[in-house]
């Protein structure tokens, strides 16, 4: 009999006083489980959900959620206030019982890769971080004008021009590969991305030992035809280093 049950909890929690939302999945176990924070992109609209189910079905648990000021989330998006929403996060779900805070994980997709990597690099608290086609470094890879509107569209409080000067003023991520060294690191990265193209990669993960590096040569930016390949990747990772 076990002491948790699998299901999924519709949850809020607060950042910096805005109400976010989200989801956890809580994986069946007669232990406090291990646990995955799972981060989307901007603006969202691949949510890697496939990724929560079959982390559930693994044994381990997998937290989504908004960041503010997007899909339902209170405030004004800002990328420099991303940070403190994944910190809250973290500090909710490390204190539910279903839960070994000693076993968590951040997993992000797209610019969530990038929050992924410079989240990781700052907070102990994660033992093991997955970039999916993570922005890397927006100097080496801005994306046009009208990009940024479209997005901005779908986001609370700041216009397309604000994005793109937000984006501008990300920090890059080699700089922070002395303190990614300390835990394991996967990195999956897509031959046909648009977005984020294979010479975006060329100044990391560089010599990084502690980077598996794992490659979809014909895939997407939102690995259209490679899902299942991709979840079970990540699934297949995360329960060897849990």
């Amino acid at each position: 009999m076990t002491l948790f049950s699998a299901g999924l909890d519709g949850v809020t929690f607060l950042s910096q006083g805005c109400r976010l939302v989200g989801g956890l999945y809580r994986a069946a176990g007669a232990t406090p489980r291990p646990s995955v924070i799972l981060l989307h992109g901007l603006p969202g609209t691949e949510q890697n959900l496939d990724i929560a189910y079959g982390l559930r079905a693994a044994g381990i648990n997998c937290l989504f959620f908004h960041y503010r000021g997007c899909w339902g989330s209170a405030g004004v998006y800002n990328l420099a206030g991303l940070a403190d929403d994944v910190r809250a996060a973290a500090d909710w779900l490390t204190a539910q019982p279903c839960v070994d805070p000693a076993r968590l994980a951040l997993v992000g997709y797209s610019l969530g890769g990038h929050l992924t990597l410079a989240a990781g690099a700052a907070d102990p608290r994660y033992k093991a971080l997955a970039a999916l086609c993570p922005l890397i470094d927006p100097a080496a890879q801005p994306l046009d004008a009208a990009t940024f509107a479209e997005f901005a569209e779908l986001l609370n409080g700041l216009t397309g021009a604000e994005l793109q000067a937000q984006w501008a003023a990300l920090p890059p991520i080699p700089p922070l590969a002395g303190q990614l060294a300390r835990r394991p690191l996967l990195l999956v990265t897509a031959g046909q991305d648009a977005y984020f193209p294979p010479a975006h990669y060329q100044h990391f993960p560089g010599d990084l030992a502690s980077v598996t590096w794992w490659r979809f040569p014909t895939a997407d930016h939102v690995f259209s035809h490679d899902r299942p390949s991709l979840v079970q990747t990540i699934v297949g990772w995360l329960q060897k280093v849990l």
